[in-house]
């Protein structure tokens, strides 16, 4: 009996202590409960994975979503979006537009950027349907690719001050709050 309980007592042990449990860190662009946790209000601006490793040899892509929650809902038609990178670990490789802009069943954009050549990227879209004249919702803007130039540690962010959205009647409405990403190039 003794050796009984023995066997058990090891083997109870060996399975208590030799488990480990990994605190899973989610990052989803949308996820109004993280965002509140971070003070991040809707409507808001986010980049998407929140953090990212990569090698020199890695490209590094980033998706800017405009998040809004369903009692934050607003149409709008117009966005301008400045962003701010370490240029002393990253080179702008291009920027295309968001799925979110681009799907067939919402309005068709003008989407443009502009870039100064050192930091600073300005990103527009305009939705130019005749029958829509404003979007609804939440999603992707942008897609952002960099190239990796030297070993480092950083942040990308918005300039909040810069950047809006506007609706057909070119009345602003007002973001909230931004989520910057943070980036490694190890």
């Amino acid at each position: 009996m003794l050796k009984n309980f023995q066997y058990y007592l090891f083997i109870f042990n060996l399975c208590f202590f030799s488990c480990t449990i990994e605190k899973k860190e989610f990052d989803n662009p949308v996820d109004f409960k993280a965002n509140d946790e971070l003070g991040v209000e809707a409507p808001t601006i986010v980049f998407y994975p929140l953090t990212q490793t990569k090698t020199m040899q890695d490209s590094v892509i980033l998706e800017s979503h405009l998040v809004f929650k369903e009692d934050s809902m607003e149409q709008f038609s117009g966005v301008h979006l400045q962003i701010n990178f370490p240029e002393s670990i990253l080179e702008l490789d291009t920027v295309i537009a968001g799925i979110f802009i681009t799907d067939s069943n919402k309005s068709v954009p003008l989407f443009n950027y502009s870039y100064n050549g050192e930091n600073e990227i300005d990103v527009f879209a305009y939705f130019l349907d005749t029958l829509k004249r404003n979007i609804e919702g939440t999603g992707e803007i942008a897609r952002i690719f960099f190239k990796s130039r030297a070993l480092g540690v950083d942040s990308i962010h918005y300039n909040l001050e810069q950047c809006e959205l506007i609706n057909s009647n070119d009345e602003i409405i007002k973001l909230n709050g931004k989520r910057s990403a943070e980036i490694i190039i190890e």
